[in-house]
């Protein structure tokens, strides 16, 4: 498979309340330096064959200006060769769009766009710290299509403050309402040093109880399901034909190139880490010098981990032919005493060459990889 490449946009126009990625707050003077460096870290990349996707995510990228944004992809189509058929994804928030950003983009290459909605409920995006309403969310989804964008994909969150299945279930009726091709429904994870998570540590909001999350999760795989999304990844679903193709690169272990402050890249065994921090990366590509401040070298071993844990995250699970062919190894004989502790607790399923999660091994995703781990 061919690499992809990711490209990290750390501003937003406000840190959510459960966020913890590489992000800051937008200013057009930190803007400006920041795509200069990453003008010239991409094209400092040596890429040897045509790529098969592009991911500029974020943050959100789209809190940039139109000048910014079109300036970059023209400069990313400009320096990198990508498949005549490539992916190429930006991620949105509401109220970060108009029709002529949007235009723009599309024309200077960018063919699906992936918006951060989580929710279509006032309250819960209150909770959350958006800044969007659910009026302004459809609004971004009305301008998406007027733009002339038909592949674009809406990112939910479920187990929110103040949330409960009635309220879920409209959200999910709404999004499916507004016809997207692509619908990503995450349970909200509480992270260390987020604002949510003192609020929810301190008593200042309640999560729904365990109960209600899981019967979140299964409603949303069946009523997805019943209207002919393909539920081909833990908390993804698509129309047929429109999976995204960046991240089953992920999944399928491909190679990939991370460009931005905190990106990540994945080339021939190792993985190599940018720094976090949005000065230091300003400053050291100015300098001329790499921003990578990790270099690992990825073990037989953990290669062969992490194979497992990601392809079970995919629905139609691993190919175990395929599998032995590529790591030399035989998982059924290698992790025999913890597959049969797996299969009889029902958590997961051989069906002719594929090993898989079950609908109960989905909702206990976590603890299954633990065991290969």
């Amino acid at each position: 498979m061919s690499p992809s490449l990711y490209v990290h946009i750390p501003f937003c126009l406000k840190r959510c309340a459960y966020c913890d990625f590489v992000s800051s707050i937008y200013n057009p003077e930190k803007e400006t330096a920041y795509i200069e460096a990453l003008k010239n870290e991409i094209q400092s990349l040596k890429i040897s064959s045509p790529l098969i996707s592009l991911y500029i995510g974020g943050g959100t990228p789209t809190a940039l200006s139109t000048d910014s944004l079109s300036d970059l992809i023209a400069h990313i189509f400009k320096n990198i060769q990508f498949v005549k058929d490539a992916e190429a994804t930006i991620e949105a928030n509401p109220g970060t769009l108009d029709k002529k950003k949007l235009e723009i983009v599309r024309h200077a290459g960018i063919n699906r766009v992936s918006l951060g909605v989580q929710s279509f409920n006032d309250n819960e995006l209150a909770s959350l710290g958006r800044l969007h309403t659910s009026k302004e969310a459809k609004d971004a989804v009305y301008l998406i299509k007027g733009a002339g964008f038909e592949n674009f994909g809406i990112d939910l969150i479920y187990g929110v403050p103040s949330q409960d299945s009635r309220s879920w279930e409209e959200t999910l009726n709404t999004a499916v309402s507004l016809k997207p091709k692509h619908i990503s429904s995450y349970e909200l994870t509480l992270e260390d040093d987020t604002l949510l998570y003192e609020y929810v540590k301190n008593g200042k909001m309640k999560l729904p109880s365990e109960e209600e999350i899981i019967n979140m999760y299964n409603y949303a795989i069946d009523y997805l399901k019943a209207e002919g999304f393909i539920h081909y990844e833990i908390s993804n679903f698509a129309m047929p034909g429109y999976s995204c193709r960046h991240n089953l690169n992920y999944w399928d272990r491909g190679e990939y190139y991370g460009a931005g402050v905190g990106a990540v890249s994945f080339i021939k065994g190792k993985r190599f880490r940018n720094t976090p921090d949005i000065k230091d990366y300003i400053n050291t590509v100015r300098n001329g010098d790499s921003p990578v401040v990790e270099a690992e070298d990825i073990t037989e071993d953990k290669a062969l981990v992490e194979a497992i844990f990601l392809g079970l995250r995919k629905a139609e699970g691993i190919n175990l032919e395929y599998f032995s062919k590529t790591y030399k190894k035989d998982i059924l004989g290698l992790y025999s005493k913890e597959i049969n502790e797996l299969l009889n607790e029902g958590l997961i399923v051989i069906e002719g060459n594929k090993l898989k999660l079950t609908r109960k091994g989905l909702l206990l995703s976590n603890e299954v990889f633990t065991m290969f781990m």
